[in-house]
C-alpha cells in the first residue's frame, strides 16, 4: 500500500497555498511516492521552461512553452502558476516579447512551497 498523501500527512492543504494538495492527491490517486515524483518533475520542468522562455525569440515556441507549463501547473494544483500562464498567453498574442515577471513570481512561489513540503 502506498504511503498516505501529502494532503493528509502535511496538514498543509489550505486554500491560500500555492499548491492544492487535495487536487494533487486526487490526480495521483493518493500515492505519496507519485506525488513526490510529480512535484520534483514540476520543479525541474518549470525552471527549465523559465530559462528557455528568457532565451527564446520565436513567438510560437514561447507560446508553446507557456501552454505546456500551464498544463503541468494544473495537474499538480498550482492554480496561481496556471493563471499566470493564461495571462502571459494573452500578453504574448499582443506582444511576442511580453515580460514574464508574473509567471516567474508564481513559479518561484510554487517551487519554494514544494521545496518546503518535500524537505521540511
Amino acid at each position: 500500500m502506498a504511503p498516505s498523501s501529502m494532503a493528509r500527512v502535511s496538514g498543509r492543504a489550505s486554500p491560500e497555498a500555492p499548491i492544492d494538495l487535495v487536487q494533487l492527491a486526487t490526480n495521483t490517486l493518493g500515492n505519496r511516492d507519485l506525488e513526490v515524483q510529480v512535484l520534483h518533475l514540476f520543479k525541474s520542468q518549470s525552471r527549465m521552461t523559465l530559462e528557455r522562455l528568457e532565451n527564446e525569440t520565436d513567438p510560437s515556441v514561447r507560446a508553446d512553452l507557456v501552454h505546456t507549463l500551464k498544463g503541468s501547473a494544473r495537474a499538480i494544483g498550482a492554480a496561481r502558476v496556471a493563471t499566470a500562464c493564461e495571462c502571459l498567453e494573452g500578453d504574448l498574442k499582443a506582444a511576442p516579447n511580453a515580460p514574464t515577471t508574473g509567471l516567474v513570481a508564481a513559479v518561484t512561489e510554487a517551487n519554494g512551497y514544494i521545496s518546503d513540503l518535500l524537505e521540511g
